[in-house]
């Protein structure tokens, strides 16, 4: 085993047999020691886990070829059904960059960090390009990472690159009593279409359920009538994207209430059901919950999922017990719940009234201990005193004669 360098080449180069087959190649670096502990690594990997050679391809793929085989193995796996669709979109995302174009090996962090993540947006009768926000570019990110790790696990390549994840604002608006008094109101209005009677109904009350139970929209639309315990006002949720996502959630009042006037006498059944739908129940309500923003004249950042940050922000204030709260959320980490808080201000506002308040008080008597910045009857009683000369200032009791000497 040893390294040597090329002529005319500034790094150096490993040579060694394992079994009687040779291994040789760059190790991409100048420094000797450094070289010496990559070829000692390559060798050590070779010896555990079997020759490079036999399952890596002469020829190391292109981003875009190798898709093929992940897609593949995405549909393949056990995966939540999200989950597939999470990497499919991702990949649609990817597909168009140089980044599908270059081989796999080639791809550095900064090819990476340099590409600009963009979809096609309809405006008028035009669609033109448009860079994604940070949650899209990130979906497309992360679904790279997966790439790169099952090309790794599967030997295509040796190692993959480590990239950042880009800069991803949380939502930052809350479905308070005022908006959903307004939702409310708005879905309330008379309307003869019956079947957009019905959705609105859908609408409401999938509003109502992660209002009060801070569910996914999408653990909602799969409720199932025996899985709700009106007894001890409680529902049992079977699905999630976690470990923690099987889970009772708390049933309001109101909650409790909607749901047995929407379930009637049935026993059994889907709470959202859909004829139209393969899988029997509802799937989504965006564009009903869009139409509804624009109707109620909303800002475009209020979304469904807003009403699970309104219940964890409402649910820790009150509550003051973060597992409790992270727990009924289905959050296996309680990092997950930093997004979903968006802290009351009242008490800090509060804090500092009251120390505004200190400070203003404090400064009436300030001239006594030298502070400046006296105002009203602070100013005028050191007006007076300026007004007093030292002698003035050394009268004392009758019959008093106060030393003159040394002054």
């Amino acid at each position: 085993m040893s390294v040597h360098r090329r002529p005319n080449s500034p790094v150096y180069h490993y040579s060694f047999y394992v079994d009687g087959r040779r291994y040789r190649g760059s190790t991409k670096t100048s420094k000797l020691q450094e070289a010496r502990s990559k070829e000692s690594a390559l060798m050590t990997e070779i010896i555990e886990r079997g020759p490079l050679t036999q399952t890596r391809p002469r020829h190391i793929p292109m981003l875009r070829e190798f898709a093929v085989r992940f897609l593949e193995w995405v549909e393949s796996a056990k995966l939540e059904t999200s989950t597939k669709k999470y990497y499919n979109a991702g990949w649609a995302l990817l597909a168009p960059t140089k980044l599908a174009r270059m081989r796999m090996s080639q791809i550095t962090p900064d090819d990476i960090e340099a590409t600009r993540i963009v979809h096609q947006v309809k405006k008028g009768e035009k669609i033109i390009s448009e860079e994604c926000s940070g949650h899209y570019s990130n979906r497309a990110l992360r679904t790279l990472k997966r790439m790169f790790s099952k090309a790794a696990e599967w030997r295509v390549i040796r190692e993959q690159p480590r990239f950042k994840l880009v800069k991803a604002y949380g939502r930052d608006t809350k479905i308070g009593a005022e908006t959903e008094k307004l939702l409310l109101e708005t879905l309330s209005q008379p309307i003869k279409n019956k079947r957009n009677d019905r959705m609105r109904k859908n609408l409401r009350d999938v509003l109502l359920i992660a209002q009060d139970t801070g569910m996914r929209p999408s653990e909602i639309y799969r409720m199932r009538i025996e899985n709700l315990d009106f007894a001890n006002r409680q529902i049992w949720n079977p699905y999630g994207k976690t470990a923690k996502s099987r889970r009772f959630v708390p049933m309001s009042e109101r909650l409790a209430s909607m749901l047995a006037e929407r379930c009637g006498a049935k026993k059994e059944g889907w709470v959202f059901p859909s004829p139209r739908s393969k899988s029997g129940h509802t799937t989504t309500i965006a564009k009903g919950f869009q139409s509804l923003r624009e109707r109620a004249g909303l800002s475009k950042k209020l979304v469904l999922y807003s009403a699970r940050h309104t219940y964890g922000s409402y649910t820790l204030a009150a509550t003051g017990n973060i597992f409790a709260v992270a727990g009924s959320m289905g959050h296996v980490d309680l990092k997950s719940m930093e997004p979903y808080q968006h802290h009351d201000l009242a008490s800090l506002r509060q804090a500092i009234n009251m120390r505004n308040q200190n400070h203003a008080s404090r400064s009436q008597f300030g001239h006594i201990f030298g502070h400046t910045g006296q105002t009203g009857a602070a100013e005028a009683s050191d007006k007076n005193c300026n007004q007093l000369n030292s002698k003035d200032l050394l009268v004392g009791p009758e019959g008093f004669e106060p030393p003159t000497k040394g002054l």
